[in-house]
């Protein structure tokens, strides 16, 4: 299986080098020359809870890509379109695009280049550090769940979950992953905009009973708009990965939060933003995701 990653931030980094352990074809697909040089020169090193090891992916720039069988979406979700566009002559009709991307709107994204049966989308809670260029942590337990965008096309999806439980990926495919997207989105809605705002790690949450019962506050009316919405939220879950968080990942910087860091644009559109523009359009109201988008948006103005 020859495998493509689109975006080489911390999580492109984690599943890159991770498969590539595990003996699998992977390619970093980069922009920035100076990172691909770097990645090529010395490779990449990740460190996990009882292991750092170090592995030699090739990178390349979108242009010098091949054909790959799966191309895994790592970038920003306001990324998508103008990374799938710089490789579009590459997807051909028998690549397939997978996303574990945050955030809402990731199939439709996907589903502008190949048909649906081509596609593989879902969420992952793995935890991801980049340390620099090339340098990856990830601390704590965690899995990804995904689908098929046609659930009459399971033997390839099945080969990929194969793939990334053998690089030490844990995965599964569960055929209600949008429940679980949705859930993900509502500990997303709380814990990647409180840590952005506040500039802290999980753990402070933990530590501040006034802080974590906002958050447990937002993540619950982000369930709430999901219900409205159609899907059924299991709150029990997700107050539960709040707390897996806050006590195994509690040093973990979330992508906002690396973000506003690097003074870069975050993920806020595709996760408070659409969870205010959904709410609004099924009569739910959303003060607080709401308000944490209008903050989040006033930080980035500031950059």
């Amino acid at each position: 299986m020859k495998i493509g990653i689109l975006g080489a931030g911390a999580m492109g980094i984690l599943f890159g080098g991770s498969l590539n352990k595990a003996g699998y074809d992977v390619k970093l697909i980069m922009r920035n020359r100076s990172k691909i040089e770097t990645i090529n020169n010395g490779g990449i090193k990740i460190n996990l809870d009882n292991e750092t090891y170090r592995v030699y992916p090739k990178a390349t720039t979108p242009d010098e890509s091949n054909n790959f069988d799966l191309i895994l979406v790592f970038t920003k979700t306001n990324d998508t379109i103008t990374a799938l566009e710089s490789i579009k002559k590459f997807i051909s009709k028998n690549t397939y695009l997978m996303s574990l991307q945050n955030g809402l709107g990731n199939f439709e994204k996907l589903l502008i280049y190949v048909n649906k049966s081509k596609i593989i989308y879902g969420t992952s809670m793995a935890p991801a550090d980049l340390i620099n260029v090339g340098e990856v942590t990830s601390l704590g337990s965690h899995s990804s769940q995904f689908k098929s965008g046609d659930l009459n096309n399971n033997i390839f999806v099945e080969n990929v979950a194969l793939a990334l439980n053998n690089a030490g990926l844990k995965s599964i495919i569960n055929n209600n992953v949008d429940e679980v997207i949705w859930a993900k989105v509502a500990f997303n809605s709380a814990m990647n905009s409180i840590c952005a705002l506040l500039e802290v790690t999980p753990k402070a949450i933990h530590q501040n009973l006034k802080l974590k019962s906002f958050a447990l506050s937002v993540a619950l009316e982000t369930c709430s708009v999901a219900e409205k919405a159609g899907y059924n939220i299991n709150k029990q879950e997700v107050i539960d990965n709040i707390e897996l968080s806050c006590k195994e990942h509690g040093d973990h910087k979330p992508s906002m939060l690396q973000d506003i860091l690097l003074k870069k644009k975050t993920e806020i559109d595709s996760l408070n933003g659409e969870i205010a523009r959904i709410g609004l359009s099924y009569n739910v109201k959303t003060p607080l995701n709401h308000a944490l988008f209008n903050m989040v948006k006033a930080l980035e103005s500031e950059y």
